[in-house]
């Protein structure tokens, strides 16, 4: 069943509206025709089987079937700093590969090797463009919650703001004492996780001594050298295969 995003689950006597760009992506992109039946999810969760009684480019209204229940367990919290690489196609496959693989929350990183920071419209202009990957890729994989983008920050600002999760790493291309499995094994991952991705350069010393007195282990994710973007995806499938999600087929968060 094909899903669309829906903006404003406001009901109008069972019928609801949605935003013009979604009715152009319909009728467009889609070819959905008045009768068809769709799947629409509010990026928060919530999600509902609409049969479309109203089918045009600049509208689209849907008649609710059904509302579908929600998922029985929330995703654990799964936080990813990520430095800026140096192109942008990087972080676009971050943003969505992460959306695919259970990734919850992205906050791209202002580091000591990696990009400078820029002025506010671009990087508004950027967030933009990570938020739309980031519903797309919700609507393809059947994500109910939309993945969460914050602002770019530096990496002193996003240790302190998330110095409180039980668990926190950091992948270190120096470290080579703990693999990633023995971090497992030392910590707790049935609750929130914090982890940290360095740009192309890698992490400066200063840097890692900054992370580990906030609590932050480094870690190695094996022998070869990986690129920003592949340690960021297999990192977050690491992670996600430790705490179970990989299992049956069951409700998706």
């Amino acid at each position: 069943m094909r899903r669309i995003r829906l903006t404003d689950p406001s009901q109008i006597d069972g019928v609801v509206t949605f935003a013009p760009a979604e009715a152009h992506y319909a009728a467009r992109v889609l070819r959905l025709q008045v009768g068809d039946e769709v799947a629409a999810f509010d990026g928060r969760g919530g999600e509902w089987h609409l049969r479309l009684p109203t089918v045009a480019p600049d509208l689209l209204q849907g008649e609710v079937l059904t509302t579908i229940a929600p998922a029985e367990s929330p995703q654990l919290p799964l936080i990813l700093g990520q430095a800026l690489p140096n192109q942008r196609s990087k972080m676009d496959l971050i943003v969505e590969k992460g959306s695919e693989l259970g990734l919850t929350t992205l906050v791209p990183l202002y580091t000591e090797r990696s990009v400078v920071r820029e002025a506010a419209g671009r990087t508004e202009t950027k967030l933009s463009r990570w938020h739309r990957i980031a519903e797309s890729a919700a609507r393809q994989c059947g994500r109910r919650h939309v993945l969460d983008i914050e602002p770019p920050q530096s990496l002193r600002d996003f240790c302190l703001a998330y110095q409180w999760a039980p668990a926190k790493i950091l992948c270190w291309e120096e470290e080579r004492q703990r693999g990633i499995r023995d971090a497992f094994e030392m910590l707790a991952l049935s609750g929130p996780v914090a982890a940290l991705v360095g740009p192309e350069g890698g992490w400066t010393a200063q840097e890692v001594a900054h992370a580990d007195a906030q609590g932050f282990i480094t870690v190695s994710l094996g022998p070869r050298m990986l690129r920003t973007e592949t340690a960021a995806v297999t990192l977050v499938s690491l992670i996600r295969y430790a705490q179970g999600e990989f299992g049956p087929l069951g409700q998706r968060g």
